[in-house]
């Protein structure tokens, strides 16, 4: 039975937050479509080696890195090893991202300095230096945005305000980039089930938020990393290249269904609770 993936093989790439969660999830899903993978963490080196592992036992090559997307000169140094490393490459996934979830009027210069380095000046400055490798051989770009951008989400102003920036870069880059064989587009995900999710919310809310998404998400199921990385992947493929300065939600519906998704919430709750008649169940129900 063949591969669901595109065909990478002999492809190299760079996943940036790649010792866990999205970026974990892509890197070893570009193993599985073929692709030689260079994992970056900031913290969690051993974790790192493991996606590494797990990476040669599919018979690909891998290399780990420190990468700190705050620091220029950690950036730069990334870039150099690829090229003494590596040699080429083929696709850059911008995925790293931290922040200070907090309310923006309680924010402070420097929560926004830090989220702002990230998925700003260091996105920018993995892009250019990353364009030398990527030019010769027509490589992709893909950097990962968040539903904060499309929607109201509590206390991720300050990551909103940041991921907004850098899908408008994404759209500008595009004009710069097409003319010299390079692709760049960026994607969206909903929620995402992860660890990080886990640790955000603490488990009981954890669990009482996968069930929701599971019962109200359009595909009726919560969504883990791994149904992220698999569109983010496919567009690493040479046949993506018209959705060129594209910002692409994966995230199955969810965002867009959101409202409808509550008040249908409300409306099995009010049944149970005896407020609102079946037959009034639907776009027109009313409580009583």
């Amino acid at each position: 039975m063949s591969s669901p993936h595109p065909d990478l093989s002999e492809k190299i790439a760079v996943v940036t937050g790649s010792s866990r969660g999205l970026g974990r999830a892509t890197a070893l899903t570009l193993a599985g479509a073929g692709a030689d993978v260079v994992v970056t963490y900031r913290k969690r080196a051993e974790d790192a080696e493991e996606v590494a592992e797990a990476i040669r036992a599919l018979g690909r090559r891998a290399w780990v890195h420190a990468l700190d997307m705050e620091d220029v000169a950690s950036i730069d140094a990334l870039f150099e090893a690829v090229a003494s490393e590596a040699g080429a490459l083929d696709v850059l996934v911008l995925n790293a991202a931290a922040t200070s979830f907090r309310p923006l009027l309680e924010a402070e210069p420097r929560h926004l300095e830090r989220t702002y380095a990230i998925s700003t000046v260091g996105f920018l400055r993995a892009v250019q230096q990353a364009l030398p490798l990527l030019e010769p051989r027509g490589g992709t770009i893909i950097g990962v945005s968040g539903a904060d951008t499309r929607t109201y989400i509590p206390a991720h102003g300050i990551l909103a305000g940041a991921k907004a920036a850098m899908e408008a870069m994404i759209r500008y880059l595009a004009c710069e980039l097409g003319p010299r064989g390079v692709t760049i587009l960026g994607v969206n995900p909903g929620t995402i089930m992860s660890d990080s999710m886990r640790l955000m919310l603490g488990d009981a809310l954890y669990e009482t938020a996968a069930a929701y998404e599971s019962r109200s998400h359009p595909l009726r199921r919560a969504a883990a990393p791994e149904d992220v990385a698999e569109p983010i992947v496919l567009l690493c493929s040479p046949l993506a290249r018209w959705l060129h300065g594209s910002i692409l939600d994966a995230d199955g519906g969810s965002v867009f269904a959101m409202t409808g998704r509550w008040m249908d919430e409300g409306a099995r709750a009010a049944m149970k609770q005896g407020r609102l008649d079946e037959t009034e169940a639907g776009p027109a129900a009313t409580l009583r």
